[in-house]
């Protein structure tokens, strides 16, 4: 599945309740280091996200400084991990293996609950 674009705290608000994982990346136009791993996050969603489980998204903490705010974000790129709509983990900066293990844990953890026969 592809990144969804965030343009809203409501919008935010809503795809952490529909999905119990979501992976969020926030990002800047005009940060370098978010230009260089925003390929990287776009790839592990296209093969790590889970229909209805486990949802990847970004948003441009320009756009959306509400959000941005809540999270309490001090520096670009920053990822946020999300279980049943709290906050779990997080990554700050551009660090390729940091993100790729946390979003393989949480892929684990998608694929696990989604594979467990509960409806979600």
């Amino acid at each position: 599945m592809s990144v969804v674009d965030i343009t809203s705290k409501a919008q935010f608000d809503a795809l952490i309740k529909e999905n119990p994982y979501v992976a969020v990346q926030a990002h800047a136009t005009w940060c370098g280091p978010c230009k260089a791993i925003s390929p990287m996050f776009k790839k592990h969603a296209e093969t790590l996200s889970v229909r209805d489980a486990y949802a990847f998204a970004r948003f441009d903490t320009d756009e959306v400084p509400d959000l941005a705010s809540e999270l309490g974000i001090r520096s670009i790129p920053a990822f946020f991990f999300f279980e049943n709509g709290d906050k779990a983990a997080s990554v700050t900066g551009a660090n390729p293996s940091a993100l790729k293990a946390s979003v393989e844990q949480f892929s684990e953890k998608a694929k696990a609950k989604a594979g467990d026969g509960v409806s979600i």
